[in-house]
């Protein structure tokens, strides 16, 4: 009886234990269920977060690419001001420039209509060498007024963001000629320009920063001391794979307070109307977009010197070969 009772109690047990089982394998699979709902729901939460963040951000990302639009148009804007500006400025000594080639043609034709009104034609072999020599002449001057204007022109054209392969000496030069009758009131120019690579940039701009740093120079001198002081143009081939330009004056200099602020936006020290404070910073910001470097030093009463170094011009074949 004992065992069979035990027996019978054992089954009780084991009943009892498979029903248990049972009832623990529902609650799994239930909170199994629960579980899988929940991640679904999750899930669903998240992609629609996702969503909603991507299609933030794709709105972010179209605001960023219309502000650096207008932002690019702005300095665009602001680059062909100061080169206007700087123009403006030299605006009389440009007609100096152009009014005494023209009144050197003028002259010249008059001089050969006179000859041969006079010898109707007949003129004797050294009238006619006379004659031809004044037209050369007058050719010359013209071809002088053509480059000032060829210049002028290169100056006043509206900015496009394309960089190339540019001649700085080339571009040095044209800034010369702009600067041509400031330079020669105020100083003796001096051009150590050795040929160089051509550097990556933007001709217009190249020769807007020499043109500022020009201008800047002679600004440095008062006018009339020619003879005393001078402004020098270098160029010379760095060891670092780049093209070194030097523009140095022997003015007034520039106080040891002020050299740090040089660069910054409408910082000057000339009198109101004169300068923008404009120009270096304009000159920086080409410069620096270039990936090249532009710095100062200067001594009060000696003289200042610009440094502008440029990176060479490196076709995109010679680029990718050696990213390949």
């Amino acid at each position: 009886m004992k065992a069979r009772s035990m027996g019978g109690q054992f089954t009780v047990i084991e009943g009892r234990a498979e029903r248990a089982e049972a009832i623990r394998t529902r609650l799994l699979k239930a909170e199994a269920e629960i579980t899988e709902r929940e991640m679904r729901h999750s899930n669903a939460l998240l992609e629609e977060t996702v969503r909603q963040r991507t299609c933030e951000l794709e709105l972010a990302n179209a605001r960023l690419q219309e502000s650096l639009k207008q932002l690019q148009a702005a300095q665009a804007q602001l680059l062909f001001a100061d080169r206007l500006a700087t123009i403006g400025q030299l605006a009389a000594g440009l007609g100096h420039e152009i009014n005494n080639p023209l009144a050197f043609i003028i002259g010249n034709l008059d001089y050969v209509q006179q000859q041969l009104v006079r010898t109707a034609g007949a003129a004797t072999p050294e009238e006619q060498q006379e004659m031809i020599e004044a037209i050369a002449d007058a050719r010359d001057g013209a071809e002088r007024v053509s480059l000032i204007v060829r210049d002028l022109k290169v100056l006043s054209h509206p900015n496009d963001l394309e960089n190339g392969p540019v001649d700085v000496v080339a571009s040095l030069r044209s800034a010369v000629k702009v600067a041509a009758y400031e330079l020669r009131e105020r100083a003796t120019l001096v051009e150590e320009l050795v040929a160089v690579p051509p550097v990556n940039g933007h001709k217009v701009r190249l020769c807007q920063v020499f043109l500022n740093l020009l201008v800047n120079a002679t600004h440095a001198i008062s006018p009339g001391q020619a003879a005393r002081n001078e402004i020098r143009i270098s160029t010379r081939l760095s060891s670092s794979r780049g093209v070194v330009v030097e523009v140095s004056d022997t003015g007034c200099g520039i106080p040891p307070e002020n050299l740090e602020r040089i660069f910054n936006p409408f910082f000057t020290t000339k009198p109101v109307g004169v300068g923008t404070g404009l120009g270096l910073s304009v000159c920086h910001g080409i410069i620096t977009a270039l990936g090249g470097d532009i710095s100062v030093r200067s001594e009060m009463g000696h003289g200042t010197t610009f440094t502008v170094t440029l990176p060479l011009y490196e076709a995109q074949e010679e680029l990718t070969s050696r990213a390949a």
